[in-house]
């Protein structure tokens, strides 16, 4: 498989126009799975944000390529700030 990692960067005004693009032109599209391994934290500015930096989604799928464990990868690339955790990590 090939992906491709920051082709258009979305800003506020163009949400999601990567996604439209692709879709535009019938291409696989992929998101990570964040939302199926990892829970919002509680925080004082109930802040959540599944959006990461390119540098951290690589750092995501090449973690998931090393060792086949989405936990693992998710752990390492997606920061605490973003507001999500692993359920193990919530005690």
């Amino acid at each position: 498989k090939v992906y491709v990692l920051g082709g258009l960067v979305d800003e506020s005004i163009h949400k999601k126009l990567t996604l439209q693009r692709a879709q535009e032109q019938s291409l696989r599209t992929a998101r990570l799975p964040i939302r199926e391994y990892m829970m919002k934290a509680v925080n004082t500015k109930n802040y959540h944000s599944e959006t990461l930096a390119i540098n951290q989604v690589f750092e995501v799928l090449s973690t998931y390529y090393e060792t086949r464990s989405w936990p693992a990868a998710l752990k390492a690339g997606v920061p605490s700030g973003k507001g999500y955790v692993l359920p193990d990590a919530v005690k």
